[in-house]
């Protein structure tokens, strides 16, 4: 590997780390990460275009053959330039708006509706050939199911009543927030382009899983935003979501991990459901949004 990235991408004599999957090394005061990534050539480029006059996020180095990915032992790989201390923290993460076209559209993930029944679809398909070998997820599979559903029809009936929303604002999103270090939120494999409200409501889940909240600061958090009724419906549907649920799903069921890893997420339903309860109790003192009666 080090000879690979040293003929690939032009550097000499490094010293190359590897910390689980991650590759790294350091050059003229610089760190570098040599990553795999399962994201196609065409979105990791559409990123690398997106990100070439933004210096906040960490950036994406092409190889000798002016390409952002490279191939190692029919892996792809790609090489990032860290930007920031990986000990810093980030801070008003949820009010970053940098608005774009839809221009970027292999990196789009604003139609939720689509992509969530989608994803059910295949995933209602999935479990009946799968229940036998992941009892657990059987078991509770049909729970998180039904919660999507209402995330659903409450994403449908908002824009049913909401004036058509055709310049909703899009921004530089993330897939998932699972830290808050600057590396982490500046990682360019994390990019989509999104609605502002999708980092918001992936905020609020990860201090949830992380056991980082209370009412303070919900209440100081919520008070820090600058958003409309029609975007905090779209954040309160998406709050419905359970993307913590399915993300181990898929871990278990295509990487190997351990099933038992989803039952942190089933033994605290009742309690995501008071968190889902509370933050419609703030929102409502700001602006009244449509109940759900399971809450």
């Amino acid at each position: 590997m080090k000879q690979f990235i040293e003929y690939y991408y032009k550097f000499i004599n490094i010293t190359l780390h590897k910390n689980s999957n991650v590759y790294y090394f350091y050059s003229q005061n610089n760190k570098y990460i040599f990553v795999e990534t399962e994201r196609t050539f065409e979105e990791i480029n559409s990123i690398y275009n997106l990100l070439l006059f933004d210096s906040k996020y960490n950036k994406i180095i092409l190889n000798i053959n002016k390409s952002p990915i490279s191939m190692y032992n029919n892996k792809s790989y790609v090489l990032i330039k860290l930007q920031y201390d990986e000990e810093d923290n980030i801070k008003n993460l949820y009010n970053r708006e940098v608005f774009l076209t839809k221009t970027n559209h292999i990196l789009l993930r604003e139609n939720w509706i689509d992509l969530i029944s989608k994803k059910m679809d295949y995933i209602e398909y999935q479990i009946e050939h799968i229940a036998s070998k992941y009892p657990i997820i059987a078991s509770s599979i049909n729970y998180f199911i039904g919660m999507s559903e209402n995330a659903i029809s409450y994403m449908k009936n908002v824009y049913l009543h909401d004036v058509k929303r055709k310049n909703d604002n899009l921004c530089i999103c993330h897939k998932r927030i699972n830290s808050l270090k600057l590396n982490d939120y500046y990682n360019p494999l994390n990019i989509v382009i999104d609605h502002k409200t999708r980092d918001v409501s992936e905020y609020l889940k990860y201090i949830f899983l992380k056991d980082k909240y209370n009412i303070s600061i919900l209440n100081d958090f919520f008070n820090s935003l600058n958003l409309n009724i029609h975007e905090y419906k779209l954040l309160y549907a998406r709050m419905m979501y359970p993307s913590f649920y399915f993300d181990i799903y898929e871990n278990v069921v295509n990487s190997n991990e351990k099933e038992n890893k989803i039952l942190v997420i089933i033994k605290r339903t009742e309690e995501y459901e008071r968190y889902l309860n509370e933050i419609y109790k703030i929102i409502n003192k700001k602006i009244k949004i449509p109940k759900i009666d399971w809450v």
